[in-house]
């Protein structure tokens, strides 16, 4: 039993996991350098600190991600989520906490059909009254869910935001536990080929042969986990083609990213706003803090419209720009400030994007791409997760777990080192 894994990502080394300790032959074919794919775990050149240049939270009580922390022996710690929002001239505690965000989410809690987050807005929440509710939440969409608010589907989103369950970060990041389980499946039959950017599959019942811009690799069947943003793009041919995919890509949304780490001499920011978690900044900007641990590094975030603004600039520019804002808040950071890097995740960078969000047709699209193409192309990734709970590292844990079952279940008749 052959398989090919396109991409080392944490769908990716999560099916090669359980692949290989299921005796099956496995190679991964990673177009980079590294294994992980949107989770970076690394100290950058110049800082001090540890940076999650990628994924960074543990979104509830996840079971998943939690077992994998468990049974690697990595700890993890709670994540404040308190919120506040900065409007130009002073800071407002407890943002989303208003008498509109109440009735908000009572509204929310009462959805049964599926609409747009906009079509929502417009339906219940009218009115000049209603217009800064109308911008947080759309804020709220956009930074956080990167998600087009005349898009998104509502009822998707429902349950992480009226979700109360504890938030957690992994005390080492998330580097480790992918290395964690990479470890594992190279204890198998499994290796990575670092540099192979997959560029055409060409494939029949039970077998695949997956050719990058170097090589050509044989297989029984394949899993392609590269991100949603490639696979909407058309980097990876299929011969002969699937007709359904690029309408299914295309239910799904796929948001951009621009990422800071801003490193300082210490959290000056604990002075003014003791329990500082999220503050929501003008011009786009959200920051977070590593909160109770007090670490002396500031997270810089700008998600989807407004990456627009920002990604024609060069790295020293943003920083300059995101620098300007925090000092409007915090007159001092200037003061402390010690170096700092950028992480975009746009349509012209690496992966084409940060991560995935729902449209009203999404279900309906993972369902079908999870039935895999001939028991033999198969796709796994945070964007198809089989529950449904897309943009999150379980979410592609998750997706990774359930195609390998379902690839191992088609392939069992095969010989495991055939």
């Amino acid at each position: 039993m052959k398989v090919i894994i396109v991409g080392a990502g944490a769908a990716g080394i999560m099916a090669a996991n359980i692949l290989a300790k299921k005796g099956a032959s496995v190679t991964i074919l990673e177009a980079g350098n590294r294994i992980g794919g949107r989770i970076h775990t690394f100290v950058p050149d110049g800082f001090v600190n540890t940076v999650e240049a990628g994924a960074e939270f543990i979104h509830g009580n996840l079971p998943l991600t939690l077992k994998q922390l468990k049974r690697a022996k990595l700890p993890y710690a709670e994540a404040s989520m308190t919120m506040h929002r900065f409007d130009g001239t002073s800071i407002t505690r407890n943002f989303g906490k208003s008498k509109a965000w109440e009735s908000f989410y009572e509204k929310l809690a009462q959805l049964q059909t599926d609409c747009t987050l906009d079509a929502f807005l417009e339906a219940h929440f009218r009115g000049a009254k209603y217009r800064l509710l109308h911008r947080e939440v759309r804020e709220m969409a956009q930074g956080l869910d990167l998600a087009d608010p005349s898009e998104v589907s509502l009822l998707s989103l429902k349950a992480e935001w009226l979700s109360e369950e504890t938030q957690y970060r992994p005390i080492t990041g998330y580097g480790p536990l992918l290395e964690f389980l990479y470890d594992e499946a190279t204890r198998g039959d499994c290796t990575v080929a670092f540099g192979q950017k997959a560029t055409t599959v060409r494939w029949k019942s039970g077998s695949a042969s997956v050719v990058t811009e170097t090589q050509s690799y044989q297989a029984d069947a394949v899993i392609l986990t590269a991100s949603l943003g490639i696979l909407k793009q058309g980097e990876i041919a299929f011969e002969p083609e699937i007709p359904e995919l690029p309408a299914c890509f295309d239910k799904i949304g796929f948001g951009q990213v621009i990422k800071l780490a801003l490193e300082f001499d210490r959290p000056f920011w604990e002075q003014q706003i003791p329990d500082l978690a999220f503050l929501f900044a003008e011009n786009g900007l959200t920051f977070w803090t590593q909160a109770d641990r007090h670490t002396p590094v500031l997270t810089g975030w700008l998600g989807n419209d407004d990456v627009a603004v920002y990604k024609g600039f060069d790295d020293n520019k943003i920083i300059a720009l995101c620098m300007d804002e925090l000092s409007k808040i915090f007159p001092e950071a200037r003061r402390y400030f010690r170096t700092a890097a950028v992480f975009r995740y746009t349509e012209d960078t690496f992966f084409r994007g940060g991560y995935s969000w729902p449209k009203p047709d999404s279900k309906k699209a993972v369902k079908t791409i999870n039935k895999g193409f001939g028991n033999t192309v198969w796709f796994a990734g945070e964007a198809f997760d089989p529950t449904f709970e897309s943009a999150t590292v379980e979410a592609a844990l998750e997706s990774g777990k359930f195609v390998a079952a379902k690839v191992f279940r088609a392939l069992r008749g095969k010989s495991m080192r055939s």
